[in-house]
């Protein structure tokens, strides 16, 4: 198993680097569906803020405070999604968090109407959110044909060892 998630971990992080578009990434699916990869609940808290914050170092600068209320985000969404117990309302409870939260500090940051600072924000916000659900379809996905082959797997090799 620490195999397949240092390579899951390795792939989001590569992710950031390839061109996408900085709101279609995995990392918020990621935070959202960790809590379903481990039990450990300081490896759910610090492992997407870790790989947000060492990517970071290799990427455009981003303002302190945005980079702050990001990182916030990502240290409690795996939170949320242990609460809910859902991966649907834990992803509509994170990216609400998102929208509220990042977006407050982008209207900090620039200044002008908090107003119009989340209404410019619903494109981008739109995205990401589109693209949250599909990786989290794409994990979920991908957890389940894992651990029904491992079984299947299993069941077949104790099969000839009878």
């Amino acid at each position: 198993m620490l195999k397949n998630m240092t390579l899951l971990i390795l792939l989001i992080a590569a992710s950031r680097f390839i061109g996408l578009p900085s709101n279609f990434s995995p990392l918020l699916a990621f935070a959202i569906f960790i809590p379903r990869l481990t039990d450990n609940v300081l490896i759910q808290n610090l492992l997407p803020v870790t790989i947000v914050v060492l990517t970071n170092l290799f990427l455009e600068p981003v303002n302190s405070l945005i980079l702050a209320a990001i990182l916030l985000v990502f240290s409690i969404t795996p939170a949320i999604t242990r609460y809910t117990n859902n991966l649907f309302y834990g992803s509509f409870a994170a990216l609400l968090i998102w929208h509220i939260i990042v977006n407050a500090a982008v209207w900090i940051n620039s200044g002008g109407s908090l107003i119009n600072a989340y209404i410019a924000a619903f494109p981008f916000d739109f995205k990401l959110a589109i693209s949250t659900f599909l990786y989290l379809l794409l994990f979920n996905y991908a957890q389940r044909f894992w651990t029904n082959n491992t079984q299947s797997n299993s069941k077949f090799l104790d099969w000839f060892r009878d």
